[in-house]
């Protein structure tokens, strides 16, 4: 604290002006509708889906837990227990659970508090760990990151689709902030997020076919059809992520490379001509560089060109205000491929709305609510009868410790008055003592007295 003549004068720097604090409560209330995501495992599940854990909550950032420890083992933390104790302290809106049974793998979204959840079966799935060890050049940047990816989805249809295909655009699409084109900044927009829902016409007559094949090798040959998986189904879902990277084009690779800041090793060479030019002043072949320059291949695609705004362009390796730069997506994983299983009306729990492979009939459906609601009723009543029951018994038991309270209150008055009453009957004996030694006196000196009196007359 700074010094006034010889006392110290208190300044308080935690306090904020009255313009600042609205600010801040606007940016927090802003900050209130940005989707947030909680990624977590229940079960034991194989060490690639522990590592698929992490992979998603890469790809979710920046609005995600990302070292987030969750108890995989304790059975009893359900997607409830998560949506009820984190949507109102960490703003949790989606959670991503996933769990294994046997050879499946589920993964099952849900919109916190109340739902629905959306159960997927994950038929395929590639780590981002195995992506970049088949890429020549991957991208390991974290900056990348600092802002949420664009989401597109792709073949999902328009108003005449299905309901379950319309919530499952819609849930993608909220797990994400949304992006204002007028408002958004294009180095801002470094990652792609793609979901391409795939419609294949599942033809039920070739598989009533195949059924009907006799064992003498016709069987084996029914396991492929054309050199194609049996396990593909309709309405699949692939999920695809990408890295945003633009170049300039129409530039020699080596000067493309000064422009995007990135010195190469210039220790053999005499000048930085010889570095363009590729031969020295005397007209001899200059040394190789090991900058990688020359292997890295432009994108000539004119349909991939675009001529990027000014004011959106870095100063720092940026390009010239007419130069084109060439857009090219590098894939950055997971990579998946996720089939719609059934939807839940609330968190983890409630009516089916949607089944993959059941489907029941109106009068199933009504039976089966009827039941639903039955056991509900029943589950209510047993309930209320054993608060009832727990209820007398505490009164019963309350009742018995006032009883015995109250015995022995009357125990300890009766000790009392018997001791009261044995030092009143000491007292009265104590008396009565007196008075026998005090008439026993008076008699003696009564009988002196006549004694005396006789005593005189004879005389």
């Amino acid at each position: 604290m700074p010094r006034r003549g010889r006392h110290r004068k208190k300044t308080r720097t935690h306090t904020q002006p009255a313009s600042e604090a609205a600010t801040s409560s606007l940016l927090s209330s802003d900050s209130l509708k940005t989707p947030r995501s909680l990624v977590i495992r229940r079960g034991r599940v194989e060490s690639e889906l522990v590592e698929l854990v992490t992979d998603l909550r890469t790809l979710m950032r920046p609005y995600t837990a990302v070292n987030f420890k969750e108890d995989a083992n304790n059975k009893k933390i359900t997607m409830s227990t998560y949506a009820n104790s984190l949507t109102s302290t960490m703003g949790i809106t989606h959670i991503l659970c996933l769990s294994q049974n046997g050879p499946n793998v589920n993964l099952r979204i849900g919109r916190t508090p109340v739902g629905p959840t959306l159960t997927f079966r994950i038929k395929r799935f590639t780590l981002s760990r195995q992506l970049r060890a088949v890429q020549r050049r991957p991208i390991d940047s974290s900056k990348i990151y600092e802002h949420p990816p664009i989401v597109v989805t792709n073949n999902f249809g328009d108003v005449t689709a299905a309901p379950h295909v319309k919530l499952m655009r819609i849930t993608f699409q909220n797990m994400f902030p949304a992006i204002h084109v007028g408002e958004v900044k294009l180095n801002d927009v470094r990652r792609v997020l793609l979901f391409n829902f795939i419609r294949r016409d599942v033809d039920k007559s070739n598989d009533n076919n195949d059924s009907k094949l006799s064992d003498d090798g016709d069987a084996a040959a029914s396991g492929s059809k054309n050199g194609q998986d049996t396990d593909l189904e309709d309405e699949e879902i692939e999920i695809r992520h990408y890295a945003i990277r633009t170049k300039p084009v129409g530039v020699d690779r080596k000067v493309r490379r000064l422009i995007e800041a990135k010195i190469p090793n210039l220790s053999k060479l005499d000048d930085i001509s010889d570095y363009i030019t590729g031969r020295t002043s005397s007209g001899e072949l200059a040394p190789a560089v090991t900058s990688g320059a020359l292997s890295d291949s432009e994108n000539e695609d004119e349909a991939a060109h675009v001529v990027l705004p000014a004011k959106n362009r870095k100063k720092k390796g940026s390009n010239d205000l007419t130069q084109k730069s060439a857009l090219k997506l590098i894939e950055l994983g997971p990579r998946l491929r996720w089939k719609l299983v059934k939807v839940e009306r609330g968190m983890a729990s409630g009516d089916v709305m949607y089944h993959a492979y059941v489907t029941k009939s109106a009068e199933e459906i009504r039976e089966l609510k009827e039941r639903k609601e039955g056991e509900i009723a029943l589950k209510k009543r047993r309930r209320e009868e054993q608060e009832a029951n727990v209820e007398r018994k505490r009164s019963a038991k309350e009742e018995k410790k006032a009883r015995r309270e109250a015995r022995k209150k009357e125990r300890e008055e009766e000790a009392m008055a018997r001791l009261r009453g044995e030092a009143l009957g000491n007292d009265d004996d104590q008396d009565s003592e007196d008075d026998d030694e005090q008439s026993n006196d008076d008699e003696e000196s009564a009988g002196e007295g006549e004694s005396d009196s006789d005593d005189r007359e004879e005389e």
